[in-house]
């Protein structure tokens, strides 16, 4: 094998391995064949999305064809090293080349990039030019790397996981430093880090957080919860011969395994560190048991940017400097909603630090829409109102409770999304289909729906013009954009189509609210009911939105 202390010859060549070569040769020679591990290797410079260039070695293995997506290694180099370094420092490339994976080793923005958003880029566009020319199987994509890059796979992981891609199946990391802030008090200074992010930790924070594995001194500013779903193996030399690179990595297990769905702690039977302390077969028999899930049915997410994260489309209420920090997960287990009947249906949701909204597309999920309703249970914070989209919804819903009573802060698109407004924890029963709530109330109501109509913009007189089609009498309600009810009124039964008034109370400030109807052949609601603020009833009804101008 490839060990591990170069001797006068070429760099990261060992005796060892110049006479494997040789004897390899020797038998070509003789047999008059190539050797049994025949391959395509090459280096490569491309301009890059950001418009300098990254200069990048690339293995084709032997068995490579064009039909079968095969598996791509990555890999990340140590400090002051290049895109040469894993190939003549290890075994990665024969053993990668016997298994019919493509390997790829990258410099980076320079030599001494401690993994940061600028190296990251470049890898995307990297492994985007070679999808482009080779059959790359996106959900095999594993890293592996040493000191400086031996994080690399989780921090690369950690802020990539849309499932556009690229992403990351599997990592392992040789002597990792997992967290840069840390490493940089341990040294007192490192000018290579300062060079790399920009500033010291006290300077630019949000740098060094977002480009190390984990922050330990404040997991609210580190993004270690984004790997929970990547399969990890940590690795270190043998005894004290890696000792600060043991403790990083012995503290990140400690954190994750409680978490992870795969993590692994391992003491390497090499003394030394990084390259020197890797098992590589080892390393490769632990990536090959992992296909990336792009779409985990629970996330946990500490994000640094807007964007895509799993099935979750984020808005930020600051996107500049600060992380926005949420959960969601989609259970399929029978529930009992504390007002309604059984489902088998659940999103959960929350929201728990500088998230505005989030998209979550329930048809990539493929959420199954069998029952007549589905369950939200979502937390928005603390931080003010928010909003959840939810994609895929395959129909207007007839009807929303919020924790038992009428909630009328949403609207429906054609598009199949449904978006609601809200602010605090509440529970959430989404009626696709409402006739189990009251049979009797709905006898043509579907018909009244598609015949109402009131004004979208109300220039503020004291009124809501409508006009009313036949149909059983019917109270109404106006909703606030907090959901809170702010006027309501009762329509007796009409014979015919008549044109109506819904008086207002003069307190109405402009903006954006929701009229909502519900039948009630029964006369109205009573006076404790129909106050302002007071909960609404359970049976279903429509909404429209209203623009009030003053």
């Amino acid at each position: 094998m490839r060990r591990r202390r170069p001797y006068g010859g070429a760099p990261g060549t060992t005796r060892h391995e110049t006479r494997r070569r040789l004897f390899l040769l020797t038998l070509a020679l003789v047999a008059g064949t190539l050797p049994a591990f025949a391959h395509t290797e090459f280096t490569e410079t491309i301009t890059t999305s950001l418009g300098d260039t990254e200069t990048f070695w690339v293995q084709i293995p032997e068995s490579y064809d064009p039909q079968v997506p095969c598996p791509l290694l990555i890999g990340w180099h140590q400090l002051g090293a290049s895109h040469l370094e894993m190939k003549n420092a290890t075994d990665f490339d024969e053993i990668a080349g016997e298994r019919g994976w493509i390997v790829m080793s990258h410099t980076g923005v320079t030599a001494s990039h401690w993994n940061n958003h600028a190296t990251q880029a470049h890898v995307v566009d990297v492994i985007r030019w070679l999808e482009e020319r080779y059959a790359i199987d996106p959900l095999r994509i594993y890293m592996v790397g040493a000191s400086m890059g031996g994080a690399a796979g989780m921090i690369f992981s950690n802020n990539h996981l849309n499932p556009a891609g690229p992403m990351v199946a599997a990592a392992a990391s040789l002597s990792g430093i997992q967290d840069c802030e840390r490493r940089f008090h341990e040294q007192g200074i490192n000018n290579s880090m300062i060079a790399a992010f920009g500033g010291t930790p006290e300077q630019v924070p949000f740098e060094y957080h977002r480009n190390s594995a984990i922050v330990f001194a404040d997991s609210t500013a580190s993004m270690h919860v984004n790997a929970s779903h990547l399969p990890l193996w940590l690795t270190f030399g043998l005894g004290d011969s890696d000792q600060v690179w043991r403790e990083h990595a012995e503290d990140l297990y400690a954190v994750m395994e409680p978490v992870a769905d795969t993590v692994v702690l391992r003491e390497s039977v090499h003394s030394g560190h990084g390259w020197g302390c890797a098992e590589e077969r080892l390393i490769c028999d632990f990536l090959q048991r992992f296909t990336l899930d792009p779409l985990p049915k629970a996330i946990s997410i500490n994000a640094d940017a807007e964007g895509a994260w799993y099935w979750a489309r984020l808005e930020m209420r600051n996107p500049l400097g600060d992380f926005a920090r949420f959960d969601a997960c989609h259970s399929t287990a029978n529930l009992m909603a504390s007002t309604a009947p059984a489902v088998s249906q659940e999103i959960r949701v929350r929201m728990i630090h500088n998230v505005a909204g989030l998209e979550l597309d329930l048809a990539s999920l493929e959420f199954p829409f069998e029952d007549d309703a589905f369950l939200v249970r979502w937390d928005a914070g603390d931080e003010g109102p928010a909003e959840l989209a939810l994609l895929g919804v395959p129909a207007r819903p007839e009807a929303i409770l919020k924790d038992g009573s009428l909630f009328a802060a949403w609207t429906y698109d054609e598009s199949g999304m449904l978006v609601m407004t809200g602010d605090g924890e509440g529970e959430y029963l989404v009626f696709l289909d409402a006739s189990s709530v009251d049979d009797s109330q709905r006898d043509g109501w579907r018909s009244f729906e598609h015949a109402f109509h009131a004004a979208s913009i109300v220039r503020f007189d004291g009124a809501i013009p409508c006009l009313l089609p036949a149909g059983p009498a019917l109270d109404w309600s106006l909703f606030d954009a907090l959901g809170r009810r702010v006027a309501s009124g009762h329509e007796a039964a009409r014979a015919g189509d008549e044109r109506a008034m819904l008086l207002l109370p003069n307190s109405l400030s402009s903006g954006a609210y929701l009229l909502h109807l519900q039948p009630n052949p029964a006369g109205p609601l009573a006076l404790g009911e129909m106050a302002a603020g007071s909960r609404a009833s359970m049976r279903p009804g429509i909404v429209r939105r209203v623009t009030i101008v003053r």
